[in-house]
């Protein structure tokens, strides 16, 4: 039950006891309540992130690595071992295993095989096309570790095409797709999003400002609400009027009141009996006439509670010209194949620029075709493998 930390020539040793720092020769212990503010932070961090590890991560391995064989026992592709069991399940594959050294070996039944072959020839698709780098890629096993540094521990899902956009492209674009979803461990998939982040926020920002320009109005795409400038103006006078009335002005006092007045008085709801979402008393319309009267009459002061209802007011509403940057990034591809494949392909050059990724799954190329079984034309054997 005992943590080392290296920081700065520093062994950290932690113990569910006790808690001190030796260095490098052991001479010295010294508290962790004596050390600087920085290192304490840096320890606290680390102890915090190291409790979320396990929440975070995948609980399963990504890969299962089932090789499925067509009816002549040629590989076509790697699927999950969930998938595997549907296809035997329901009687259109049963479990086998490679042709080694000219003789054919099943092992019906032994998923520990991990193989199946079908039980019907398969019409389309492209994997009897050999020496493509998608051909490559989908007959791999693929590796369980994080693609950049090589970690076996604590994986995570990592999105090349971030998430927020992908959900939103057409099915063909996510149905059978895997080429663009990698395994990254939680300190890679830290850093690697807060770069492409930043990537979609230039990207947001940039559609965001021709958007306004468009309409002639600035900044009127940037946020989810806006500051209703009335609603505003009666919360500032109800405040004013509830803090500094005995020190203002009767000019000032009898503008902020007429404000004030004036948005209780409109809010009166003039319904059947009964009670509003906020709990208050909904009154008879001869009722709510009565009480307008008293909210407007100066010669009827204003209650400690009707200004702190005109203080409470919530004067930010929803900005009806906001769109989600998801959605406008992905409006502005107008469902246009060869800007959706574009788009794709520039997240996958920008995730290798960014995170150099070492491990990447053998095939794995940054122009292999964004959509299940198509193959583009024109690219065999001339695409950009990693």
């Amino acid at each position: 039950n005992e943590t080392k930390v290296s920081k700065n020539n520093f062994s950290i040793r932690r113990s569910s006891h006790e808690k001190k720092i030796h260095d490098e020769e052991g001479s010295v212990d010294i508290s962790e309540e004596n050390l600087p503010p920085h290192i304490r932070r840096e320890i606290e961090k680390e102890r915090r992130f190291e409790a979320k590890r396990e929440l975070i991560s995948m609980k399963s391995p990504m890969y299962d690595n089932v090789f499925m064989l067509d009816n002549n026992r040629e590989p076509m592709c790697t699927i999950s071992l969930k998938k595997a069991r549907w296809y035997v399940r329901k009687g259109i594959a049963e479990w086998s295993s490679f042709i080694e050294h000219g003789n054919q070996s099943t092992d019906n039944g032994q998923e520990e095989a991990k193989c199946i072959k079908l039980l019907f020839e398969p019409s389309g698709g492209n994997y009897q096309n050999t020496g493509t780098p998608e051909n490559l890629y989908l007959k791999s096993a693929k590796q369980n570790v994080c693609v950049a540094c090589g970690s076996t521990d604590h994986h995570m899902r990592h999105y090349i095409v971030p998430y927020a956009y992908r959900s939103l492209l057409p099915d063909q674009y996510k149905t059978h797709m895997s080429h663009d979803i990698v395994i990254l461990c939680p300190e890679c998939h830290v850093s690697c999003e807060k770069l492409s982040k930043a990537k979609m926020k230039s990207m947001e920002n940039a559609l965001r400002d021709d958007l306004s320009k468009e309409v002639g109005i600035e900044n009127a795409f940037c946020s989810p609400v806006v500051d209703d400038a009335e609603l505003h103006h009666v919360r500032s006078c109800a405040i004013a009027l509830a803090r500094w009335r005995c020190t203002m002005p009767e000019d000032k006092i009898e503008s902020h009141e007429k404000v004030v007045r004036g948005y209780l008085a409109g809010i009166v709801n003039a319904k059947c009996c009964g009670e509003n979402e906020d709990g208050d008393k909904i009154m008879m319309k001869d009722e709510a006439q009565e009480h307008k009267k008293r909210i407007l009459d100066r010669s009827v002061p204003l209650t400690k509670q009707q200004l702190q209802k005109a203080c409470s007011v919530n004067y930010r509403v929803k900005n009806p010209h906001y769109i989600s940057g998801s959605e406008l990034v992905v409006r502005s591809l107008s469902g246009d194949a060869k800007k959706i494949e574009n788009f794709v392909v520039d997240w996958r050059k920008h995730f290798i620029e960014t995170v150099n990724p070492k491990f990447m799954p053998v095939g794995w190329c940054v122009d292999n075709p964004v959509v299940c079984g198509r193959q583009d034309e024109g690219k065999s054997g001339e695409a950009e493998c990693v």
